[in-house]
């Protein structure tokens, strides 16, 4: 009887796993394209002005703020009495609808706009269920980082799919037809996820297991005291930790426009093919990151990694080609791990039995999105991407602050 359990345990676990890879592969592919080619596509074929593309992301980029209110939402009200299946379908579906009628709009800023607030919100609710369904379920804190290991499988390969299917269709990079096939043939990558959203699996545990698992994951002592008194002043530094430690995005946008003026079409296209890769070296760092993460501490891994990848974007603005490459790939590395890490260290100030105090948190990464990305987009045409590269080191790094003042 023993064993029968562990063995349905293990088989309910190992299904939503992959149901994560899939959720994150789609994720991840949809904010690929509208973070790194649809910014060619504006910038460099349509010339779409800045000052409007500013205030449409602005826009889309708002709905990230209600994360908190989706989680309040998922906290509070069951659906046939699940609490978090039913939200990850439906945003799901929606997503993968919303990016198709999207993808046929892009010459249309506008309309473009309206598809892009509504992917934003599908794709906020679905990140906010899905984790908040992994908060849940997770009984130790070793699932939990297991179930963030798959998240960021399918985030590496959601991230690879976009590169090679820019790589097999984009001939003319200002032929606005094969932008339109590219788009269109990303809808193969996407709609897959139709199909393996009904598995998602969602155990209720008995009231004993929550507690004891909150009392082993919220809890240093045995007399199951607060080790942070002061709640309040806890939870304003690790608000601006995370806002600043995802405050380098101001460069996300004019990121690829970038490599494509500096370095030019061949060597742009070159740089696109490499990041093909890019899914080896996410699953290797990621699995490193797994490793230190039960060998340090991850706040320890965070101050280390930080001022390293500071560096590396004030480099970016002197180097060569070659060395521009390697750069990009070791930053890219050590910002794998750090996410890692950032998202295990916040996840363990889970408060009572609900999400939304790690929600909370996790919304001011998405305030950094929400003021930086367009103000990179605005500051672009203004200034020099170099410039914006040693603005986001700086920020970057002002992070260190608050996560020192932070006793752990």
């Amino acid at each position: 009887m023993f064993k029968s359990k562990n063995l349905e345990s293990k088989s309910y676990f190992n299904v939503n796993y992959v149901s994560y890879v899939f959720i994150y592969l789609v994720y991840s592919s949809i904010f690929v394209f509208l973070n790194n080619y649809f910014p060619i596509l504006f910038f460099d074929v349509l010339d779409i002005n800045r000052i409007i593309l500013a205030f449409i992301q602005f826009l889309a980029y708002s709905i990230l703020l209600l994360r908190p209110a989706f989680a309040a939402i998922t906290d509070k009200y069951r659906i046939n009495g699940y609490q978090r299946k039913y939200y990850i379908i439906f945003s799901g579906y929606l997503l993968v609808v919303i990016y198709i009628f999207m993808g046929f709009t892009f010459t249309n800023i506008l309309i473009f706009g309206v598809f892009l607030f509504l992917v934003f919100l599908s794709s906020t609710m679905l990140d906010v269920s899905t984790k908040s369904l992994i908060i849940d379920i997770s009984p130790t804190n070793v699932n939990k980082k297991r179930a963030f290991f798959f998240i960021t499988v399918g985030d590496s390969l959601g991230r690879v799919f976009p590169f090679f299917l820019y790589f097999l269709f984009i001939n003319d990079i200002y032929s606005i037809n094969s932008w339109t096939i590219l788009f269109v043939c990303s809808y193969v990558f996407v709609l897959p996820l139709l199909g393996f959203l009904p598995f998602i699996n969602e155990k209720i545990q008995k009231e004993s297991q929550i507690i004891q698992n909150l009392e082993s994951s919220t809890c240093d002592n045995p007399k199951n005291q607060n080790p942070y008194p002061n709640s309040k002043i806890l939870f304003i530094l690790l608000c601006l930790f995370v806002f600043f430690a995802f405050s380098d995005v101001i460069f996300i946008y004019p990121f690829f426009p970038y490599v494509l003026t500096k370095f030019g079409i061949n060597n742009f296209n070159l740089f696109n093919f490499l990041l093909i890769f890019y899914f080896l070296l996410s699953i290797l760092t990621t699995s490193i990151g797994t490793f230190l993460i039960k060998k340090t501490k991850p706040k320890k891994m965070i101050l280390i990694l930080i001022p390293v990848i500071g560096i590396v974007y004030i480099l970016y603005t002197t180097v060569n080609f070659t060395l521009f490459i390697f750069l990009y790939f070791i930053g890219s590395a050590l910002s794998v791990i750090t996410n890692l890490n950032i998202s295990v260290f916040i996840m363990k100030f889970k408060k009572g039995d609900r999400t939304i105090y790690f929600h909370l948190i996790a919304t001011f990464k998405n305030l950094a999105f929400f003021i930086f990305i367009p103000m990179g987009t605005l500051l672009s045409s203004i200034i020099t991407t170099e410039s914006l590269f040693i603005i986001g080191a700086v920020l970057l790094n002002l992070s260190l602050i608050p996560l020192i003042l932070i006793k752990n």
